[in-house]
């Protein structure tokens, strides 16, 4: 399941990034008939370029890449910031493509930080696909992974059952520039709508570290002692508030619910600390989005640009965690 010095951090890691605009939609395993882009002349590798390496979200992700890379006989790499860092991850993006890669996965800090050297990238015959994160109204190729709006209203349903329809709430939010993170954030807003005995009582920032989730949560504690429930939206967050949990000695007192199965998170779990995670398959998204890539190196895709792949969710809760764990990637 699911440093270098920073010299070399500025030439390591890989994401993934929304369209924006209309599109098809298809399941994880279909594929679309479609006009192809034509070939691409390439020698390079394939580069998946992450948000930060610091999350712990990413280590599946990598693992998915480097299974397909061997399986599919190609060669891709995992590069990017140590940190959450748009201009980082723009210099790291400069740097990849005066090596003329065969094709680029990138999930954005800053949408519009990005968005010209994808158009660059692309008038140099480079294909450039969106995974993981959106990049609206640019010229990536399509999307894959999360519907995250969904997601995010799954995890507001959880909580809402979780909580009886009632209770103050806080938001620990690894960033409020990344669209995805503000899509998922929609969606739990959306579907906490429905509950008006629910409030949203603070929203604070971690900067995807889980160092700085566990800071602002532990902030949020001591300024509601009244809290019911803490909602982790970015990866490196519900394991920050785990941690908070745990040392303030509120593992159960106050409920945590958030975005994905990292260590950290089944760690809170087992302890009691966390409630239910939401999967978003990160291994297995990004073995798809090398074979996508791969596709349209070679002129051989049958996506429509702008395509959606839709990679899914799942809901883990302590009943469910050992069967999941068990499950396939």
């Amino acid at each position: 399941m699911r440093k270098m010095s920073k010299a070399l951090a500025l030439l390591t890691v890989a994401a993934a990034v929304l369209t924006g605009c209309a599109a098809q939609t298809s399941s994880p395993a279909a594929t679309q008939s479609a006009e192809t882009p034509a070939a691409v002349a390439s020698s390079g590798k394939f580069i998946f370029l992450p948000k930060s390496l610091n999350n712990p979200y990413w280590v599946d992700a990598r693992k998915g890449m480097e299974s397909a890379m061997m399986e599919l006989g190609v060669e891709a790499e995992f590069l990017g910031p140590d940190n959450d860092d748009a201009a980082a991850q723009v210099a790291i993006f400069e740097s990849i493509l005066a090596t003329n890669p065969a094709g680029i996965a990138i999930s954005p800090n800053d949408p519009a930080s990005v968005r010209e050297l994808i158009a660059k990238a692309v008038a140099m015959g480079i294909p450039v696909i969106a995974w993981d994160g959106p990049v609206p109204d640019s010229d990536v190729f399509g999307y894959i992974g999360t519907d995250n709006v969904a997601a995010g209203r799954s995890l507001g349903e959880a909580v809402a059952e979780g909580l009886g329809g009632k209770g103050k709430v806080a938001v620990v939010i690894g960033s409020l520039s990344a669209v995805n993170l503000n899509q998922r954030l929609e969606g739990v807003k959306d579907a906490l709508s429905a509950y008006p005995g629910i409030e949203i009582v603070a929203t604070e920032t971690s900067n995807e570290s889980v160092a700085d989730a566990q800071t602002a949560a532990e902030t949020i504690l001591q300024a509601n002692p009244d809290l019911s429930a803490f909602i982790g939206i970015g990866g490196s967050d519900l394991p920050g508030i785990s941690g908070a949990l745990q040392s303030g000695n509120k593992c159960g007192a106050v409920q945590a619910y958030g975005f994905d199965v990292v260590p950290q998170g089944i760690e809170g779990m087992r302890a009691g600390c966390v409630n239910a995670l939401i999967s978003q398959r990160p291994f297995g998204m990004t073995a798809q989005a090398l074979q996508i890539l791969i596709d349209f190196s070679k002129g051989a895709s049958t996506l429509t640009k702008p395509f959606v792949v839709d990679t899914g969710v799942e809901i883990v809760t302590p009943d469910t965690l050992d069967d999941f764990l068990m499950s396939p990637k």
